[in-house]
């Protein structure tokens, strides 16, 4: 009950970042070590041993399809079939031949974004404040993708990878592509506008990763917040009314294991998505015109 009274006082508290060790410097209290940065590493570790050990019994030297499985054990075939799943037929739908050359890193994307949401929704957090442990017994734990930081250092990752990659890969196609495929008269409007979008697409991937992440745990404080306040102003007849504020904040928790998964996904995809925008489209030109050289009409690509 200790921790549904913490609730009911403040649920959004219970859902923001805490620092865990603390220096004075200068008269401002700078956080040298929050939750955030603890599940941060904790995700880390437990996404390696998820996907190390599952890709080395896998293994086999040869690229398999989503019909080639053999059982490799549960873990190792899950891990195997989400990948090849997305390999396939998410990433090569917009990466094409160059798909094999940046899955890796986009595999990495997803699952680091999976486990980082799924131990959000395990209470550490609370079962460490009983405990009393934590700074000033407010438990370690929470989730790491419910802070902007962290979806903000996400997204310049995935900004800096998309946008390097083809810089390096073409910097007169990188250049070219900031005018839109614009007429020259045209390129003061264009140009400012292509690089706003730059800038406005990790911003869109960093606010949706925190913004539905925040929202689901939210929900959840406040209807578990409304358990204390019923009882206290029911007496024993609020039991029964608390109860379905208990069973709102449990399906609103099977829903948050949904939206940890559609959220990597989400994450993932417009990084593909906007990585192949930059790399693939002289691809796509280069076979316009040839079909169009064979008298063939031209596909019309959308970027």
């Amino acid at each position: 009950m200790n921790l549904l009274t913490t609730l009911a006082a403040s649920p959004v508290a219970h859902v923001t970042d805490k620092p865990l060790l603390e220096m004075n410097i200068g008269g401002m209290d700078l956080w040298i070590l929050s939750n955030v940065t603890v599940m941060l590493v904790f995700s880390a570790l437990v996404t390696c041993l998820l996907v190390i050990p599952a890709a080395k019994r896998i293994a086999t030297g040869q690229q398999r399809t989503l019909d080639d499985f053999r059982a490799q054990g549960t873990l190792a075939n899950l891990v195997e079939y989400v990948c090849v799943y997305l390999r396939d037929e998410v990433f090569h739908d917009v990466l094409q031949d160059q798909t094999d050359k940046y899955t890796p890193m986009l595999w990495t994307f997803f699952w680091f974004i999976l486990v980082c949401n799924l131990l959000g929704l395990i209470p550490i957090l609370d079962i460490t404040a009983m405990m009393g442990l934590g700074h000033h017994g407010h438990g370690i734990g929470g989730t790491a993708t419910q802070s902007i930081w962290v979806t903000g250092g996400l997204a310049v990752l995935a900004f800096a990878f998309y946008n390097l990659i083809a810089f390096f890969k073409d910097p007169i196609g990188f250049l070219k592509h900031l005018t839109g495929g614009a007429p020259i008269f045209m390129w003061p409007i264009m140009i400012p506008v292509e690089i706003m979008g730059m800038l406005i697409k990790p911003f869109a991937l960093a606010i949706r990763l925190f913004a539905n992440m925040t929202g689901g745990h939210l929900v959840i404080a406040v209807l578990l917040s409304f358990v204390p306040l019923v009882i206290k102003a029911l007496g024993g007849a609020g039991y029964s009314v608390a109860a379905i504020s208990i069973l709102g904040a449990l399906g609103i928790m099977f829903l948050e294991v949904l939206v940890a998964f559609i959220q990597a996904y989400i994450f993932t995809f417009l990084t593909c998505l906007f990585l192949g925008q930059l790399v693939v489209h002289e691809h796509d030109e280069h076979h316009e015109e040839e079909g169009a050289h064979h008298g063939q009409p031209a596909a019309a690509h959308a970027h």
